[in-house]
């Protein structure tokens, strides 16, 4: 189901002779960033398949904001290639294929191994306190059993590691690889989470940065990422 934001903001389309009807609205980045959120997770969610057409004014509707809006928020996840804009025709939900989700892993096992060596590193402990904390709310949400808890905790336990790395170039660009990520699951339908397997393998994950072996921390991740990939495929 696709969350509706605020359905007050002013569609100024639907009266074409208001004075202010050419004026184009102020979008905030608060709201700009929370149509992002939804939309994304619809269309991560199944809500729209595989190489289906997206219509911006139903959209709109959906979420109860204006077309400017929804036309910022389609065109980021263009940019991070959960969409593709074709010429003429609009925007449709991107098709993965089983290459490019090696492709995305092959890229994401080398970037993630960097960030997890560099927060390895001494100077980077506030960021090893936010894996720490990041790992607890993971670890919560597998105790609810809620699902889309377990997915949002999971991303943010590895956007900390990229995050926490202080590394500026991996934090730009890690909104393009966690699309991927998300993108290589809902290649197979019949994924299903494992809980115990997840409590285990992030605990080792982040184990493995505090301990703060380089070989090993390259050993560990590079399994937990080529599991998911053979997971996704």
């Amino acid at each position: 189901m696709i969350r509706s934001l605020d359905a007050r903001e002013p569609d100024l389309s639907a009266a074409p002779d208001h004075p202010l009807a050419s004026v184009e609205p102020v979008v905030s980045d608060t709201r700009r960033s929370i149509a992002t959120a939804n939309v994304r997770r619809a269309l991560l969610s199944g809500v729209f398949a595989p190489g289906q057409r997206i219509r911006e004014v139903e959209l709109a509707r959906a979420l109860g904001i204006s077309r400017p809006t929804v036309r910022e928020a389609l065109q980021q996840l263009v940019h991070e290639g959960i969409l593709v804009a074709e010429p003429y025709k609009g925007v449709r939900v991107a098709e993965p294929t089983a290459r490019g989700v090696v492709d995305a892993t092959n890229v994401r096992t080398l970037l993630e191994v960097q960030a997890a060596r560099e927060l390895a590193e001494p100077a980077h402990e506030a960021g090893r306190a936010a894996l720490r904390a990041a790992l607890a709310r993971h670890l919560a949400a597998l105790d609810g059993d809620d699902e889309e808890a377990c997915e949002d905790t999971h991303l943010d336990l590895h956007r900390a590691i990229w995050e926490g790395s202080g590394n500026a170039m991996l934090k730009r660009i890690w909104p393009l690889i966690v699309s991927q990520v998300r993108i290589a699951v809902l290649l197979d339908e019949e994924t299903h989470y494992d809980h115990e397997r997840y409590r285990a393998d992030h605990e080792r994950l982040v184990a493995t940065i505090e301990g703060g072996d380089p070989a090993q921390i390259e050993d560990v991740f590079r399994h937990h990422i080529r599991w998911r990939e053979r997971d996704a495929r």
